[in-house]
């Protein structure tokens, strides 16, 4: 039986990891090209998506720890 919560969270948590990581991608390439204002606003954008993959990662393992699915 396929928990269907389970998979909706695990799709959440993937979506927000891959766009973290295109974050990092863009921050990376980006270091020494930007103003530094605009530097630091895309830097606030990655550390916001970096909690976000946090929130997702925390709501998949509460969901799994309490419905053992």
């Amino acid at each position: 039986m396929v928990c269907e919560e389970k998979r909706r969270l695990l799709n959440a948590y993937e979506y927000i990891t891959q766009k973290y990581s295109a974050a990092i991608t863009e921050l990376n390439e980006t270091m020494g090209t930007l103003a530094k204002a605009d530097y630091d606003a895309l830097y606030r954008k990655t550390e916001a998506l970096r909690h976000d993959v946090a929130q997702a990662q925390s709501d998949l393992q509460t969901h799994v720890t309490a419905h053992r699915c």
